[in-house]
């Protein structure tokens, strides 16, 4: 059977010779057929899989070697930024401490009472001339605090040209007697220094047993009251202090020639009875002719001179 062309209208969608894809054809046995598409090959998926993976590792290789240039070449800017700087540093310091405008020209010294403007300036090595900024304030106030007088010293730099430097001096209180010499004390019996004709202060010898040890607290609180005047006598009248135990006073008054025995315990009050026992006896006239005044245990005695 021949090939018969279907034309359903003119123009139509069957019209012969316009298009291929209208033609229908009769194969072998009779079966009609549709036209047959082209065949692509199949791709091989593993090996696109495998192709996007080294993509993506070269993209990846290629991204984090931009970034290590870029932070190496940051690094690089900064350690020549700080170069830069410390050179400017180096040689901006080197012409402020070799410059005249911050020599030392003056020192001020406060606190001073035992030691001399002269030897202090010679304690702490600051010279007229030196540049104060290449002075060591830390070394000069420990050069300051290896003589025995100074307790601390405080050194701060007065720009552009100046040094303070403000100390606190050990207080001498008593003399006490150290090995063969006598020596400066301060308030707790502590040595200061040996006694020295250049630097003499006459002070009451403080007089202690090898093996006593007096109660510190009520002797600080009698010797404060004295200081306040609270006592009839003060320290200038005091020859020497004799600790005859933890809390009894040997006290000599050279210029009375009178000795004075008093108990530290609830001193207070025996400071009360001291007080009314003296005036009574210079209202009578016969205090300059007392040899010993005992007050302990909340009582008074006096012994008269001989006549």
């Amino acid at each position: 059977m021949s090939v018969a062309a279907i034309r359903i209208r003119s123009g139509g969608w069957f019209s012969p010779g316009t298009r291929k894809s209208n033609t229908w054809s009769r194969q072998k046995h009779g079966t009609a057929s549709l036209p047959k598409r082209a065949v692509k090959p199949a791709r091989n998926k593993a090996a696109t899989r495998r192709q996007v993976r080294i993509g993506g590792l070269l993209v990846t290789l290629a991204l984090l070697t931009l970034r290590v240039l870029g932070w190496a070449l940051g690094v690089l800017s900064v350690v020549g930024l700080l170069g830069v700087i410390s050179l400017g540093l180096v040689y901006g310091y080197r012409g402020l401490t070799s410059s005249a405008h911050f020599a030392v020209s003056h020192v001020e010294i406060a606190g001073n009472k035992q030691l001399s403007v002269p030897e202090i300036l010679n304690l702490s090595g600051v010279a007229v001339g030196v540049n104060t900024l290449e002075v060591s304030l830390g070394d000069v106030s420990r050069r300051l605090q290896g003589n025995p007088w100074i307790e601390s010293a405080t050194v701060r730099r007065v720009l552009p040209d100046g040094v303070a430097i403000e100390i606190v001096e050990r207080e001498p209180f008593f003399w006490i007697q150290h090995g063969e010499a006598l020596y400066y004390a301060d308030r707790s019996g502590a040595p200061i220094a040996a006694l020295e004709l250049g630097r003499f202060v006459s002070l009451p010898l403080l007089l202690l047993e090898s093996e006593l040890d007096p109660n510190w607290r009520l002797l600080e609180e009698w010797m404060r009251a004295v200081e306040r005047l609270e006592f009839p006598f003060g320290f200038s009248d005091v020859a020497w202090i004799r600790v005859e135990d933890a809390n009894m006073l040997r006290i000599h008054l050279e210029d009375r020639g009178m000795m004075v025995d008093f108990d530290l315990s609830d001193w207070r009050v025996h400071r009360g009875i001291l007080g009314q026992v003296w005036e009574d006896l210079r209202s009578r006239g016969e205090l300059d002719s007392i040899e010993r005044l005992t007050v302990m245990s909340g009582k008074a005695w006096v012994l008269a001179q001989e006549s």
